[in-house]
């Protein structure tokens, strides 16, 4: 492939074709070139088969993965701790923990120390299979091995907490994570506030799952950044779970400010508190609120539409909610199941044929 080249090739020039090739989704000629590689009498290394073993894991190839590995080791080219991070990465996602545990403990007896992306790897695993002990126990390992786990290595236990239910145990790992003072300097300030948004949303929802509102309120008031407090999806979280605990004002006050923080609202949010309102018998503002989203040019989808006409049939209306009904066809969108018992439960059958 590159015989008509002036230069001699060495192993940098073609581990550079091979990763193209391999991010390209072109494997075959990826291994062809590996072939090529050897007939020039040219020593692969690990960052060749780094670049296979990455390509062949894209595709869930985890037998041929594994046979890239085996061959290099045969071929006495040590393994570093990005093609272990490759492999248990690609395992753990796809749910086959028991190899990626199993490559993990080979990591210590070849001498190769995993870093804090492999613990990520391994930890996110564990609480994905609802191993939560284990995925606490490496978490705390990681200090005794010398690393100190990163923001990322924090948020993947947290979610893990939060999942099995575990608020307090989340929120003690996340006071934790802020007393050791984890906020990133080196990074953009974008995916810095990506990141908080993300753990700050975890523990958000977390409070909002287990009834414990005032908590949830505290813990947004206290968001001193306003790129992750002015944030629709954060508010959405909060409306929805305010209307859900009967605190009305409260969640109507938190929709009311979102303009003042120059953020413009979004279907979702739309449709989370005409629900809210048509719910606590408030038809006339959210009616009101319909119409201010059709003016600012928020188109409403499927579930809005869904929410509409079945607030309008819970309080008898239901000429307004076939109106709405009418207008999700014309959009050739489809009702829920839930709506559609409503609606034969309500209509005759003469009224479900003019739909």
């Amino acid at each position: 492939m590159l015989k008509g080249l002036n230069v001699v090739s060495d192993v940098v020039v073609y581990n550079a074709l091979v990763n193209g090739l391999c991010n390209s989704v072109r494997l075959g000629e990826a291994k062809r070139l590996l072939e090529e590689l050897a007939n020039r009498g040219i020593s692969a290394d690990v960052k060749t088969y780094n670049s296979i073993i990455h390509g062949h894991c894209l595709h869930g190839q985890w037998k041929e993965a594994r046979r890239y590995f085996d061959e290099m080791m045969d071929r006495g080219i040590l393994p570093n701790t990005v093609t272990f991070g490759i492999l248990i990465d690609f395992h753990c996602k796809d749910g086959m923990l028991r190899d990626a545990l199993g490559l993990f403990r080979l990591m210590d007896k070849v001498n190769i120390k995993p870093d804090q992306i492999t613990f990520n790897s391994m930890i996110d695993g564990l609480c994905l299979t609802g191993r939560l002990q284990e995925a606490v126990k490496l978490f705390d390992s990681m200090v005794d091995r010398g690393l100190e786990p990163n923001e990322f290595n924090y948020n993947v236990l947290i979610d893990g907490y939060s999942k099995n239910r575990k608020l307090d145990k989340a929120i003690q790992l996340f006071k934790k994570m802020k007393r050791n003072g984890l906020k990133p300097t080196t990074v953009t300030y974008s995916i810095y506030a990506s990141f908080w948004s993300i753990t700050y949303s975890t523990i958000l929802n977390g409070y909002c799952k287990n009834g414990k509102m005032e908590e949830a309120i505290e813990l947004y008031e206290s968001m001193d950044d306003p790129g992750i407090s002015d944030n629709v999806y954060m508010y959405n979280i909060l409306i929805h779970s305010l209307f859900r605990a009967g605190k009305l004002e409260d969640a109507r006050k938190y929709f009311n400010e979102i303009p003042n923080k120059e953020i413009m609202p979004n279907v979702v949010i739309y449709s989370t508190v005409i629900q809210g309102l048509f719910c606590n018998g408030m038809v006339l503002d959210a009616v009101k609120l319909i119409i201010e989203m059709e003016v600012k040019g928020c188109l409403p989808n499927a579930r809005t539409y869904d929410t509409i006409g079945k607030g309008f049939l819970m309080t008898k209306e239901v000429d307004k909610a076939l109106q709405y009904f009418r207008k999700m066809r014309e959009r050739e969108f489809v009702p829920s199941d839930s709506v559609v018992s409503l609606l034969t439960s309500i209509l005759s059958a003469d009224e479900l044929k003019n739909l």
